[in-house]
């Protein structure tokens, strides 16, 4: 079953409480405000939104239950695609490509980094989990609450890098989608040795007190 097909029905409901406009707000003055962006993952456009009315944004999402109740303007142009397959899309060179709330845990930036259309001097930011803190500190089955139901997540350490997160979501005591998600965290040196390969640099470095760390790197 395709990734956030059920569940992006109840994705607005459990993420209510996500901190978009303070992410958007903190990603856009870390980029020096780009006047073209483009999103991996970008989701229902919930950062989008925060940026449009200034910058032009191409948003990319492979599921296109996701982009049905996306945030429309004129300056945002959505496309229905996997991220992996960049090099086969034919997309305007930008100022910035940004990747928020894990796309790149999902999204392998093995299969990513090498087709950015960046330009020069372009900036790529994205947070990932940092796969020590995983090893160390894996995560632990968790409830989420919104109105007429929950969301269970329930993770399975596969790897030191690799989490199965099955996601359970019931609605007036009743199962109504079920999700096996892979997600992948990442080791800083595995990140540096893929800037090497493929003509980037990290110029910026923000770990978190939770499992996630964000990065920005810089196109030579």
């Amino acid at each position: 079953m395709p990734l956030f097909k059920d569940y992006a029905k109840y994705y607005q409901l459990i993420y209510h409480d996500k901190p978009y406009k303070q992410e958007a707000e903190f990603v856009y003055k870390w980029a020096d405000y780009p006047k073209t962006i483009l999103e991996l993952g970008c989701g229902q456009g919930q950062h989008a939104q925060y940026w449009c009315k200034k910058s032009k944004i191409v948003g990319i999402d492979s599921s296109k239950e996701m982009l049905k109740n996306a945030y429309q303007h004129p300056n945002i142009k959505y496309l229905c695609s996997p991220v992996e397959v960049l090099e086969k899309i034919k997309l305007p060179i930008v100022n910035c490509v940004y990747a928020m709330f894990n796309v790149m845990g999902y999204c392998l930036l093995e299969q990513t980094l090498p087709y950015l259309p960046l330009q020069s001097g372009g900036c790529f930011i994205f947070d990932v989990w940092d796969a020590p803190k995983i090893h160390q500190q894996p995560p632990l089955p968790k409830v989420k609450y919104f109105p007429f139901g929950y969301r269970v997540a329930i993770p399975d350490q596969i790897t030191k890098r690799v989490l199965r997160i099955d996601f359970i979501i019931v609605e007036q005591g009743e199962i109504q989608a079920f999700e096996s998600h892979y997600v992948q965290g990442y080791f800083r040196q595995d990140i540096e040795k893929l800037c090497k390969l493929h003509n980037y640099k990290i110029i910026g470095f923000k770990p978190t007190d939770t499992w996630t760390t964000w990065y920005r790197l810089e196109k030579k």
